[in-house]
């Protein structure tokens, strides 16, 4: 074994070879120490490549191709792509695996050309999707390929990097630049972006659409171009001076867009800085202000001849002025004006000679407060109101009587409000028309009316009353003659009775139309009253007519003349027959209703009613005629078919009884006339709702009677008549006479019978003082006619009608003594 030869051996044996085996000894050491220390700066250099690729997120990867595929990955691969150390070598298959399936043939084909050309550069993009936590990453590799003499590839050296949040940032970059894109697009305005070259990068549609070019041409147009030659020089200077200033700068100018219009455009130039603060170019928008500049230059066109135009304008306003003050004062018409306080601005001649006053008496005053009102009670109040109303934009009509310094007077008052050109209310214009002399004539016309009704009235009564009195007095003259059989003469003397009955009939439906029927009102029943009528209808209007009844309440009660409430509902059931030529059907209809609507120009009425509705089947009435048919003997039947006095009996009965009557008809299709009487409460016993019962006829029994009758036959005929009866009769010729004798004796009689209509005191007014001193005295009025009568309808005096029959009398009479002797028991 050779032995070490040691520096010391040297010195000690100072050989040649002695001394050249320690040199070369010494020189491989010095070997050994240089390659320890490049091993250990190798690998600190490769650690702190190791940190930088760490921190720059920069993975190596090695592929050699020489024998097969072998592969070699760096940590920081490993850490980039979420593999396993033990994955440093994994297969091709594994990274191909790795690829996003969108990705995968795109960047194995890439891959492939790559290596089957002769470039020695690599570089791709594509995304992963980590083994170890699924995410997906994008990853951009760049390489360097080593090749033979051939140009095969043998190795492929290159570093991967995790690029995914510059390839997000791009994705957000390119939204954000389609939507921009779209927001400019949608404007209405030309928007455009421009580099320091003055070149445009960016146009919107609108852009585009003002050139008429494709975008590509738009966006390189030379705006010189279309830019008007008077505008050029100074577009030019300013768009220069903005641009180096660096700041925002505005420009107008006349351009001629796609259709060869000119079209003044206002434009506004901001500056762009990218991220570093470095200045880019421009962004640029412009608006049309075209109608804007036509209107300044029109305005200064204007302003130009303002003063002779404001000349010609006040002139006009002037002349107009003067026309409407001389039509306002010459004006019949009371007109005015207010303002929003309710203040008089203005009142016209008429207006001022009406309460005899100047412009300076009312002035400024409140409107309601001036002499047009306050002289009338409660006026100014409803003048106030109509203002509120008008103020709420409604306009205003009344009639009203105002009382005016120049005598009473009635108008037809308005008011309306006023609007200034934006539709707002400035104020009220007041007008009133004097109808006074209009009034007068309508009611000489109503009056005239009336007569005229008077004459058809008495001409008619004067022509059934004839025919009834020819009966009579043939049948009187028959009864003369002393040969006359019995059987002639009884039928003579029924005549008369019955000519006498149809006569009190007339007369009858006579005071019902003048609303001066001596009514004895009760409270009864409608609905069965109805239902009874409609029974007593019956074969007054035949088979072949169906008749309906509808009560839809049966608790309906009013107060009314029973009997002329049947008469009108039967007078109505005979016109619908002859309306249906006897077939049809005739409803007669019940309901409670709340009010009675407007009526023959009649305002409408509040308050509780019971509506009776007679409807038909029938040719109904014509429009002409439907203002007609209550009026007396009017009739559109045959001659010897009717009187006329029905729907006026049925007229008068209605309102005499607090109501009224409404009629409806469409010709071809019938009519239905409703009568509406107030409601009543039920009755606490069925005799307050009933008629009363009659009695037969009875003599008198000596009880005795005082007849007060001013008219000495009538007198002496009714004494007889009673005396006939069995009564004692005293008589006296007026209501003073009665009194005398009553006071005397106030028990000298049983019963007082005495006429309405007489001299001073009449017979109303002596039932009430007889009552007021001898309460248990009964009294029995008599008359044919009285408004005084009819006016106290209520008053409780038992009434018996002119012509009345023995029988009726003796009834009477007897009823009210009867009923004394109960109430001494």
């Amino acid at each position: 074994m050779r032995s070490r030869i040691t520096t010391a051996d040297a010195l000690n044996d100072p050989t040649p070879e002695t001394i050249a085996a320690e040199r070369l000894r010494l020189h491989l050491e010095e070997i050994a120490r240089e390659r320890d220390n490049a091993y250990r700066a190798l690998q600190e250099r490769e650690a702190e490549l190791a940190r930088i690729q760490r921190i720059a997120g920069v993975g190596g990867l090695e592929i050699d191709f020489r024998d097969g595929v072998k592969t070699r990955r760096t940590p920081e691969y490993l850490l980039i792509h979420g593999l396993p150390a033990e994955a440093a070598h994994e297969t091709y298959e594994d990274w191909v695996g790795r690829i996003h399936p969108e990705d995968r043939d795109r960047t194995v084909e890439h891959l492939f050309n790559t290596l089957k050309g002769e470039n020695s550069d690599y570089s791709d993009r594509y995304r992963i999707i980590r083994p170890d936590n699924g995410e997906i990453r994008w990853i951009r590799v760049v390489g360097k390929i080593e090749r033979d003499a051939n140009g095969r590839a043998v190795r492929l050296v290159g570093a991967d990097l995790d690029v995914t949040d510059q390839m997000l940032a791009q994705a957000t970059l390119h939204e954000s630049e389609e939507r921009f894109r779209l927001i400019a697009d949608s404007a209405p305005v030309p928007i455009w972006v421009t580099k320091l070259d003055r070149t445009r990068s960016f146009a919107n549609q609108a852009y585009v659409d003002f050139v008429g070019l494709p975008y590509e041409q738009a966006i390189a147009f030379d705006w010189r171009k279309v830019l008007h030659p008077d505008d050029l020089p100074h577009v030019l200077q300013q768009s220069v001076q903005g641009e180096a200033s660096l700041k925002p700068f505005v420009l107008e100018a006349r351009y001629k867009n796609a259709s060869g219009e000119w079209r003044w455009l206002h434009s506004e130039s901001q500056p762009r800085w990218d991220p570093t603060g470095k200045h880019i170019g421009f962004i640029g928008v412009a608006h049309d202000i075209t109608a804007a500049k036509q209107a300044e230059i029109e305005l200064r066109r204007l302003n130009e001849t303002l003063e002779e135009r404001i000349a010609e304008r006040t002139a006009e306003l002037e002349s107009n002025e003067a026309r409407l003050r001389a039509i306002l004062e010459t004006s019949n018409q009371y007109q005015g004006l207010v303002n929003l306080k309710g203040e008089l601005l203005y009142a016209n001649k008429t207006a001022l000679d009406g309460i005899k006053a100047s412009s300076t008496d009312v002035i400024g005053k409140p409107f309601w407060d001036t002499a047009w009102f306050t002289g009338t009670p409660g006026m100014s109040a409803v003048v106030r109101e109509a203002f509120d109303t008008v103020l709420k934009g409604e306009a205003v009509r009344i009639e009203m009587r105002l009382r005016l310094p120049i005598g009473e007077r009635d108008f037809e008052f308005g008011m309306r409000p006023v609007l200034d050109r934006h539709g707002n209310i400035t104020g009220a214009v007041p007008e009133a028309v004097d109808i006074t002399e209009r009034r007068r004539g309508e009611e000489a016309l109503r009056q005239s009316q009336k007569m005229e009704a008077i004459g058809q009235l008495t001409g008619g009564v004067a022509h059934d009353f004839n025919n009834l009195l020819t009966i009579i007095r043939s049948a009187t003259d028959f009864l003369r003659r002393r040969e006359l059989p019995e059987e002639r003469r009884r039928r003579y003397v029924d005549a008369i009775s019955d000519t006498v009955e149809r006569a009190s009939k007339l007369t009858a439906q006579l005071l019902a139309f003048a609303r001066r029927h001596p009514l004895k009102p009760q409270i009864f029943n409608v609905g069965s009253q109805v239902e009874g009528v409609a029974q007593l209808v019956r074969p007054l209007v035949g088979g072949r007519i169906e008749i309906v009844v509808e009560i839809d309440d049966s608790d309906c009660f009013t107060v009314a003349d029973i009997a002329q409430f049947e008469t009108a509902l039967i007078n109505l059931a005979i016109n619908a027959r002859d309306a249906m030529d006897d077939e049809g059907r005739l409803t007669i209809s019940v309901r409670k209703v709340q009010g009675i609507p407007n009526l023959r120009a009649q305002s409408a009425r509040g308050g509780d009613y019971v509506a009776i509705s007679v409807a038909d089947t029938g040719s109904g009435i014509a429009p002409e005629n439907i203002d007609a048919i209550f009026e007396p003997f009017f009739t559109t039947k045959e001659v010897g078919k009717g009187t006329g006095l029905g729907l006026s009996q049925a007229f008068g009965f209605a309102k005499q009884s607090e109501g009224d009557i409404a009629v409806t008809s469409t010709p071809g299709r019938g009519a239905t006339f409703t009568i509406y009487l107030p409601q009543a409460q039920s009755p606490t016993a069925e005799k307050e709702a009933a008629s009363l019962t009659s009695e037969g006829a009875t003599t008198g029994r000596g009880y005795r009677v005082l007849v007060v009758e001013d008219n000495d036959d009538v007198g002496q005929f009714s004494t007889e008549l009673l005396e006939d009866l069995g009564y004692v009769t005293r008589r006296a010729a007026n209501a003073k006479a009665a009194l005398a004798i009553l006071g005397e004796n106030e028990f000298a009689v049983d019963l007082v019978f005495s006429d309405v209509i007489m001299p001073g005191m009449n017979g109303v007014e002596l039932a009430g003082i007889i009552r007021e001193r001898y309460p248990g005295l009964p009294v029995v009025l008599t008359s044919g006619y009285s408004n005084v009568l009819a006016e106290n309808a209520h008053r409780g005096f038992e009434l018996i009608q002119k012509p009345y029959s023995v029988e009726s009398l003796s009834r009477i009479l007897r009823k009210a003594i009867m009923e004394k002797l109960s109430v001494a028991r």
